[in-house]
């Protein structure tokens, strides 16, 4: 008896349909966010056009494990275009990230139409990128791809945003570790003179120019970079006040002389990856006071390292840069010889935003100086102490019961 062999499962199909084209299908493995069924097909007039069709698309699928679909781009698809469009608009890093944060999106929602995406797509994607990411993180790769798809609104692709209609995913806010107004004379009298230690090469002239950096950071609260892209023509005296404008930073761009550097961006090569380019906003451009103390020994250093006006302040025994890895290991090594909590070196700028809180300063002043863009990120920097706390509480609260 004759026995008919059926085609396993996967092993795909090819049959003509009745307006005499030929198909060639396979299915794949389902779609790892919605579980739903995926297939391969290709259609053609004859058999070996059909064939090559779906050959070519077998081969594309096993190359970047990608779909194409014959209904408008895919979010993959139409991720790639974006992203090269929005070059133009962010600095390198950011561009780099934003597109790192879509590719890993594109991994559960890449093979889908750009027109069929749902909320309940995006939703799924995101539970199924939580086990093992934060909140916060997935709050920002929520943006990024709502902003890709509002992109796609405009460009006619789809009628509305579906990213729009997902919730933020909530995210654990960090308390900031700071060391307390005590403790960072401390930290700089330690840098100046470290502990022994056989594998350090540090000259006495290194030591104290990393005490002054550190002195400089928690006396005015400027930015790592703003501080490692400082030069001597910054400093200036403003109606006979001392201080330094801030108007550039020191930046690593992962391309290094090659990067894509938007138009709008000013930006000048240094060396390798690191750039002199404007601070972060435009109201990172500010003029922030010095001591007389802090403003002469910043000098002394100028004059004795010989240091030219556009030539950077705090640079290593060559005159290059100086890495934010070289300069953490610098401060690792301070906090521990000085028995201090382990605090990263951003910490600087939460204590001062915290000390001119607790001395009175205004919102206004505090924005100023701290070179933000909106009263809420200051606020994010200031971490008020429970004594400062009590002392706003006696002076608000009347006593109600005699002494």
């Amino acid at each position: 008896m004759a026995t008919t062999r059926r085609r396993t499962k996967g092993a795909g199909g090819v049959f003509k349909d009745s307006k005499g084209r030929w198909h060639f299908r396979r299915e794949i493995t389902p779609d790892p966010v919605t579980g739903r069924r995926r297939v391969i097909e290709a259609t053609g007039r004859v058999k070996s056009e059909a064939r090559a069709r779906f050959d070519e698309k077998v081969a594309e699928y096993e190359r970047t494990g990608r779909i194409r679909t014959s209904t408008g781009p895919t979010v993959a698809g139409y991720s790639d275009r974006w992203m090269e469009r929005h070059r133009a608009d962010v600095k390198p890093n950011t561009w780099a990230n934003e597109a790192g944060w879509l590719r890993l999106l594109c991994t559960r929602l890449g093979d889908i139409p750009l027109r069929q995406l749902t909320a309940d797509h995006i939703r799924a994607a995101l539970r199924d990128l939580g086990r093992t990411r934060a909140g916060s993180s997935l709050q920002v790769y929520l943006s990024v791809l709502s902003s890709m798809l509002d992109s796609a609104v405009l460009d006619r692709i789809i009628d509305e945003n579906p990213a729009r209609l997902v919730k933020p995913p909530r995210a654990k806010a960090k308390e900031r570790a700071i060391l307390d107004s005590s403790q960072p004379a401390r930290l700089v009298a330690a840098t100046a003179t470290p502990a022994h230690r056989p594998h350090a090469k540090a000259s006495p002239e290194e030591c104290a120019m990393y005490a002054l950096a550190f002195e400089l950071a928690f006396s005015t609260g400027i930015r790592p970079g703003e501080r490692r892209g400082l030069m001597p023509y910054q400093l200036e005296r403003r109606n006979g006040v001392p201080g330094i404008n801030v108007c550039q930073q020191l930046q690593s761009w992962r391309g290094g002389a090659a990067d894509h550097i938007p138009d709008w961006v000013e930006a000048t090569h240094l060396e390798g990856s690191m750039w002199i380019t404007s601070p972060k906003s435009d109201r990172g451009n500010r003029f922030i006071p010095l001591s007389e103390d802090l403003w002469n020994r910043l000098w002394e250093h100028i004059i004795t390292w010989g240091i030219a006006p556009h030539q950077l302040i705090f640079a290593n025994q060559f005159g290059r840069p100086i890495t934010s890895k070289v300069e953490t290991v610098r401060w690792k090594r301070a906090l521990e010889d000085a028995k201090l909590p382990d605090v990263d070196i951003y910490s600087a700028r939460h204590l001062v935003s915290t000390e001119l809180a607790e001395t009175g300063a205004s919102p206004d002043e505090r924005m100023r100086l701290m070179g933000h863009a909106s009263l809420s990120t200051t606020a994010r920097y200031t971490h008020w102490s429970p004594e400062a706390l009590a002392q706003t509480m006696n002076r608000a609260i009347p006593q109600m019961s005699e002494a």
